[in-house]
């Protein structure tokens, strides 16, 4: 290694040394297979990049490669949105992709969160219900009639 070695360098040959080929082999196989599942965006870049870094024995992945097998394990909302608005380029670069999936991800939480405030019902301002029966009195349903319903038996 040259003196003068940055961490990418470093790191690489590090990894290079220190994790088994089995190891190497075993992430290279599961790293298409990496699903987000519950996960953060971020999480789930986190942990994509840590299994590719395992990866020393042999080619290297492609930047194209990874990229689709990361957005191939995103969330489908996430990746659904990502493709629709994300031009080819950005598609092919993992680090562009990782960056806009975060990105939506933010923004799909933020539209979840302003669905979810509720507004008080009508005529009550410290109510926290919602929907159209939040004022419906309670008691018999014909009670709005002063009358009841009599039955007789004959």
């Amino acid at each position: 290694m040259p003196p003068d070695a940055n961490f990418e360098q470093s790191s690489a040959a590090f990894l290079k040394c220190f994790v088994k080929p089995a190891d190497s082999a075993k992430a290279r196989r599961e790293l298409p297979l990496l699903r987000q599942e519950g996960q953060s965006v971020e999480t789930y870049a986190a942990k994509f990049n840590n299994m590719n870094n395992r990866i020393t024995e042999g080619t290297a992945i492609g930047s194209t490669t990874l990229a689709v097998y990361f957005q191939q394990g995103l969330a489908r909302r996430i990746s659904s949105a990502l493709v629709s608005s994300q031009t080819i380029a950005t598609m092919q670069n993992l680090a562009l992709v990782m960056a806009a999936a975060e990105e939506i991800e933010s923004k799909l939480d933020l539209s979840v969160k302003q669905a979810q405030v509720e507004v008080p019902a009508p005529g009550n301002p410290h109510s926290n219900k919602q929907g159209r029966f939040s004022n419906r009195g309670s008691g018999n349903a014909n009670s709005q009639f002063g009358t009841s319903i009599r039955t007789s038996v004959c």
